[in-house]
């Protein structure tokens, strides 16, 4: 497997749970927009419209959801090779993959949220339309490297594409900046020297980082289940997000 440089990659979002119901609008009423019942119990008179297209939208999802294995094949096989452990908390956007090798330590992190937030760039087909791209989508991935005797930690930020995943950046921080989570993590780390940008190193230099990962089992077959399971992962926080919706909606 090899990386390569970043460039624009162009790719297209594979969301599983395009399908959204959209409420219909609610004509002006001559008088008023709600009823006085409606106000004394604290609901307004579309709530019913908005509580049954929920009902049927979780539905539709939970009868297609019953034709498929609750667990997955492609998630049945990665557990079973005992490599990579999966830390992943219904309903949270982090998904966090954990594995040893040697006396290093590799934690590699993404969200599920980038399915929806990645917006592919138009290309033109040979009679000149713009069309969106087809191909996977864009899952960026935060890698750190731990050694149980060295006081720094080796941050790699990935990039999944066509052909496995592309380094964006790599850095040395001390553990517990590298490990610090959250929008004051990324400020602080930013604080700090990041390196070069990767495509202009060496290119002996970045085909060895890339033969360094993929030893340690980043490679092309882990980004292929990384947008795997995030499509699978959104479907399902998809489902509950609706049976949640609806629930406050009636209450």
């Amino acid at each position: 497997m090899s990386f390569r440089a970043l460039r624009p990659v162009l790719r297209a979002s594979t969301n599983l749970a395009a399908r959204r119901v959209v409420a219909p609008v609610a004509r002006p009423m001559a008088v008023r927009a709600f009823s006085l019942t409606a106000r004394r119990m604290g609901s307004g008179e579309t709530d019913s419209t908005l509580a049954s297209a929920l009902a049927a939208e979780h539905k539709f999802e939970l009868e297609n959801a019953a034709q498929l294995p609750e667990v997955p094949a492609f998630i049945e096989t990665f557990k079973t090779q005992g490599v990579w452990e999966i830390q992943d908390i219904p309903g949270e956007d982090d998904v966090t993959l954990t594995r040893k090798f040697g006396n290093e330590t590799l934690k590699l992190t993404f969200q599920i949220s980038d399915l929806d937030s990645f917006e592919p760039p138009l290309i033109e087909n040979e009679s000149g339309e713009e069309i969106e791209p087809s191909g996977p989508t864009s899952i960026a991935c935060s890698l750190v490297i731990t050694k149980s005797a060295t006081p720094g930690s080796l941050m790699v930020d990935l990039e999944t594409c066509d052909e496995g995943f592309e380094i964006t950046n790599i850095a040395v921080y001390e553990k517990a900046l590298a490990e610090k989570e959250g929008a004051e993590g990324d400020w602080e780390r930013r604080s700090k020297y990041m390196g070069p940008q990767f495509d202009h190193l060496d290119q002996a230099v970045q085909e060895a980082f890339g033969a360094y990962l993929a030893e340690r089992g980043v490679d092309e077959a882990l980004a292929d289940f990384v947008l795997s399971y995030c499509e699978h992962k959104e479907q399902k926080d998809y489902v509950s997000w609706l049976d949640q919706v609806r629930g406050f909606v009636e209450q």
